[in-house]
């Protein structure tokens, strides 16, 4: 049996974890993978192996930051 199939017995996710060997936030996860899988939700398997996305250029240390728009404000 799988987690979502224990889970649909009535057992919480303690007991699942203890009955597959899994830790309760893996259980939790796999329910959750199941459930969306059976509806056809296929919006978190798209996403499972995208890049991480890194901005274009890199600030050098020591650089100033300005977090008001990029303009140096006149006195």
């Amino acid at each position: 049996m799988n987690a979502l199939q224990l889970f649909r017995t009535g057992r919480d996710y303690i007991e699942i974890a203890a009955m597959l060997g899994m830790s309760v936030p893996s259980v939790e996860t796999e329910i959750h993978r199941l459930r969306s899988a059976e509806k056809g939700d296929t919006a978190q398997q798209d996403h499972a192996g995208a890049e991480i996305r890194r901005f274009p250029h890199r600030i050098q240390p020591g650089t100033p930051v300005n977090f008001f728009g990029g303009q140096r404000r006149r006195v």
